[in-house]
């Protein structure tokens, strides 16, 4: 999303924003070990990941892996469970997360979702925030929060990042 990349840098936070590699068919060690390159040298407890999608998953699994405190996560449209679909199914059930070692790991965290996403079961939306034990931001007919759905701009992330004081 590059309207909040374009903020969060005119803030002056420090903002990477990867491309992950094998878009198209994702392997889920492929992601991991690339965020791992990429945020190796970060401090950790000025790191927020926001990811949508199935970006949220490889930012779970980053979490989890990385045994060190991470300030926070923000997902957007984002599950760990198998939704049965063919572009994402292989790579849900690689593994499952550990979300003892997740919340273990993360200081904030925040959940949002449409409440109306076409790819999303209303059970697949409410298990990551059941797991991350947060009450979710429900964007009413928000469906996936991405451009096809009318949200080039959200700008509940940057009240989300606001309200966690990390200005």
């Amino acid at each position: 999303m590059q309207w909040l990349y374009d903020e969060l840098v005119k803030d002056n936070h420090e903002v990477i924003m990867p491309t992950l590699p094998n878009a198209d068919h994702p392997s889920r060690n492929e992601c991991l070990n690339e965020i791992i390159k990429l945020l190796k040298d970060l401090n950790h407890k000025e790191l927020v990941m926001i990811g949508h999608s199935l970006g949220v998953t490889s930012a779970l699994d980053y979490i989890e892996e990385c045994n060190k405190k991470v300030l926070g996560l923000i997902s957007v449209s984002g599950f760990h469970l198998d939704t049965g679909h063919e572009l994402n199914s292989y790579f849900m059930k690689e593994k499952d997360i550990d979300f003892e070692k997740v919340n273990t790991n993360l200081n904030n965290k925040a959940v949002i979702y449409g409440d109306n996403d076409p790819y999303l079961t209303k059970e697949i939306r409410e298990a990551l925030a059941d797991e991350l034990d947060v009450d979710p931001y429900i964007i009413e007919n928000g469906g996936h929060l991405n451009e096809s759905a009318g949200f080039s701009e959200l700008p509940l992330i940057t009240d989300i990042l606001n309200s966690w004081e990390i200005n």
